[in-house]
């Protein structure tokens, strides 16, 4: 299952930035992850797109509703047994992790400008 995970992952990482040209879809997409069911029925697709929520969403709709192109092309270029369905999920860990990063430095500016207070006094 790892490498066909990796397989669509790069695949789809591929196709979306040569196939799909929707103005709805950021430019700053890329595919995290792919976890695909052991069947090959489904495969939920991470994505991670750099913007607000608005821009998130709108990529996320032009990749659903270009699943089914996807899906088609990925079975041009891979063989496999059977091509799973294509669920475009949000994957938020590289805000989430820049979110930590930013409250880090937050935390570290202000216990600097205390111990420079306090050696002060």
């Amino acid at each position: 299952m790892e490498r066909v995970n990796f397989t669509l992952r790069k695949e789809l990482g591929s196709l979306i930035a040569e196939e799909i040209s929707d103005p709805r879809l950021a430019d700053l997409t890329s595919i995290t992850s792919v976890d695909c069911a052991p069947d090959l029925v489904t495969a939920r697709v991470y994505v991670s797109v750099m913007g607000d929520e608005l821009v998130r969403q709108s990529s996320l709709e032009a990749l659903r509703s270009a699943s089914g192109r996807l899906r088609n092309l990925v079975k041009r270029r891979v063989r496999m047994r059977r091509i799973p369905a294509l669920e475009f999920l949000a994957d938020s860990t590289i805000e989430d992790g820049a979110e930590i990063l930013a409250l880090i430095d937050r935390v570290r500016d202000e216990d600097s400008r205390r111990s420079v207070q306090g050696s002060t006094l």
